[in-house]
């Protein structure tokens, strides 16, 4: 449950993490449909790729406009709450539990293309994702609610037919506390007056972008604070805010002065009917934009707001019993729960949630997963271990990485092992990752920490806090899951597996785990990859021998990368080939080869190909390309 991109992690082969974060950086649309309806009035929607306007039964809406992506059909996640008129569930901001009836619920997550239908497992198309603050979601979705869906690409309109719920997914409200007449946030240090009428319906981890609405949706208000220590000009805020705008014509432009400080204001009008007021102030060592957005005839109209717009001051005052404080972050750390893994765990408010599948926290390229796979009968603790230190050894060479470093702890009340892995690609920059492995009933529980060393994290308080504040609820995981395999236990690192391409005429025998679901053999380009390398086929019909050797020469070397170190005939699957290897020409730490064979066949030529860093240039891997070669032959 985790994203890679270059070094290891034991699970996987990771670099520093990527952050996955929902942008949500400006306006949103009106929807009015209406939902009243019965439970079993049957409703038609319909809506056109890239237009902010769509029928709910012949009655015109406004929405954010559904868009294509990769071939995906997106629509906004209120076609089904207002349209279909399904209850709607939001847990931390990123899983939707769509209620559609007492016998079907379909719940779904931003950053995962799996949802779950009353439980059973389904295949989304591409994961949700939110635009201007709303939520999109493939058109998948609603058929998932029991709809039909149409899509005619001519016109490009789309027609959802479905049955209507009895009631619309409502939103959270924050007037909780009686006599409250001001919010604000204490870490962020913002305040202003109650927007009466407006409901809380979207916060950051770490609530640094914060959203309301009315429940009709006509009007918008959003706070974004940014980091911003370097003091901006007026006219370097007025571009930071431009940033802010999308689709938007800009009708006016002026700085306005308040008791509270100077602001830059922007006044514009989107597609959609809506107008909106941005706002911007530097203070606090920190970038602050207000933005508020009403549906209405004229940007006249946005006055009727100033006076809740002039109440915003980027100063918090905790002794003042009427402003009600909406920040995440408390006694210096923010808490994150998920319900589905009975987790919770307290974090500096500089780390933020990841939004991909699992469980993941970033601060920079400093990153936290958590992983829970089942336990399979006869595994342990220390095997598990040990598979995950052979799996290091077998793929780094010692000179890029520090012996494992293993500790017993205690984890959540439960025996553990604390394993640091410290790893490196150019023998100068230095990786340290921490991993917990805990076992407990039917479970395993994967817990790692990855940090740059020398990247200035104060590596020791987080490693206390997954220690002493992490907690899982474990009689929750034994209810919430079932079988979880760990596609690392099915992998036998001995096991081969035969690929054949009947259309270029020829088969090779590889490592099982260089193969992955899917893989077309037929394609003239093949590619079989594990950490630190690849390992490619390439078949180019038309071209003889002649002269293609040479060709290949000045294509490697013409990037100035690599030199060809010898090029010698051989002999390959019992043809006569050209061989080449090369090496960077400028020495570095990184080092790497590659080894390439050329043979003409079958009306072309074929390119076999290994390239290798250094790094990963152990025995276990070596032996594993060269007979890798040797497999291949010709289906003469």
């Amino acid at each position: 449950m985790s994203n890679s991109r270059t070094v290891f992690s034991p699970k996987m082969f990771l670099s520093f993490l990527l952050v996955l974060a929902l942008a949500i950086s400006s306006g949103t649309a009106a929807f009015a449909a209406s939902t009243a309806a019965a439970a079993t009035t049957q409703v038609v929607i319909k809506l056109k790729l890239g237009s902010g306007q769509m029928t709910v039964d012949g009655v015109a809406a406004t929405v954010q406009p559904p868009f294509q992506q990769k071939g995906v059909t997106f629509i906004p996640l209120s076609v089904l709450t207002k349209g279909i008129g399904a209850q709607l569930q939001l847990t931390d901001n990123k899983k939707m539990t769509l209620t559609h009836s007492a016998s079907l619920k379909v719940v779904m997550a931003t950053g995962s293309k799996t949802a779950y239908v009353n439980g059973v497992q389904k295949a989304l198309p591409a994961a949700p994702v939110a635009v201007k603050g709303v939520m999109m979601v493939p058109l998948r979705a609603a058929e998932l609610l029991g709809a039909k869906v149409a899509f005619t690409a001519s016109t490009k309109e789309i027609v959802i037919k479905g049955t209507r719920a009895a009631a619309g997914g409502g939103k959270g409200t924050i007037d909780t506390d009686a006599g409250k007449s001001k919010i604000g946030d204490s870490y962020f240090k913002w305040s202003m007056n109650y927007p009466t009428g407006l409901a809380q319906n979207y916060q950051t981890g770490t609530g640094d972008f914060i959203s309301f609405q009315d429940v009709k949706k006509n009007y918008y208000l959003s706070i974004s604070v940014e980091e911003a220590k370097e003091v901006l000009t007026a006219k370097e805020q007025r571009e930071y805010l431009e940033g802010y705008i999308d689709d938007e014509t800009v009708l006016n432009v002026k700085e306005i002065t308040l008791p509270s400080g100077k602001f830059q204001t922007m006044v514009t009008k989107s597609s959609d009917g809506f107008y909106y007021e941005y706002r911007a102030i530097q203070a606090n060592d920190r970038f602050y934009i207000l933005m508020f957005g009403k549906s209405a005839k004229a940007a006249s109209e946005l006055t009727a707001n100033k006076p809740l717009l002039d109440s915003f001051a980027p100063q918090f005052d905790a002794k003042n019993a009427a402003l009600k404080d909406l920040s995440k972050v408390k006694d210096g750390v923010v808490t994150y729960k998920d319900a589905d893994y009975g987790l919770t765990i307290q974090l500096p408010p500089e780390w933020e949630e990841g939004y991909e599948d699992g469980i993941s926290y970033y601060n920079g390229d400093d990153s936290i997963t958590f992983d829970i796979t089942s336990l399979k009968a006869g595994d342990t603790l220390d095997a598990w271990v040990k598979r995950q230190i052979g799996a290091v050894d077998n793929r780094l060479t010692d000179k890029y990485k520090e012996p494992a470093v293993v500790s017993d702890i205690i984890w959540n009340g439960i025996p553990a092992k604390l394993v640091k892995f410290s790893l490196t690609q150019d023998g100068t920059t230095w990786v340290d990752h921490y991993e917990i492995f805990a076992v407990k009933g039917a479970y395993k529980y994967d817990t790692g920490y990855t940090y740059e060393r020398d990247g200035g994290s104060n590596q020791a308080d987080i490693l206390d806090m997954l220690q002493k504040s992490m907690k899982v609820d474990f009689a929750k995981v034994e209810k919430t899951f079932g079988q979880v395999p760990d596609a690392d236990d099915d992998i036998d690192q001995n096991n081969t597996v035969t690929k054949t391409s009947k259309k270029f005429g020829y088969s090779i025998t590889v490592p099982e785990d260089w193969t992955q679901a899917g893989m077309d053999m037929e394609r003239d380009t093949v590619t079989f990859d594990d950490a630190g390398f690849n390992f490619v086929i390439v078949m180019e019909k038309g071209p003889t021998m002649q002269g293609y050797p040479e060709m290949m020469e000045k294509a490697y070397t013409s990037s100035g990368i690599w030199k060809v170190d010898s090029r010698t005939d051989e002999t390959f699957a019992g043809e006569k080939a050209v061989k080449m290897t090369l090496t960077p020409i400028v020495t570095s730490n990184t080092g790497g080869k590659i080894t390439a064979y050329l043979i003409e066949k079958n009306g072309g030529i074929y390119l076999i190909q290994a390239a290798m860093s250094d790094a990963s240039a152990t025995e276990f891997n070596l032996k594993r390309i060269e007979e890798a070669f040797k497999s291949f032959k010709f289906n003469d």
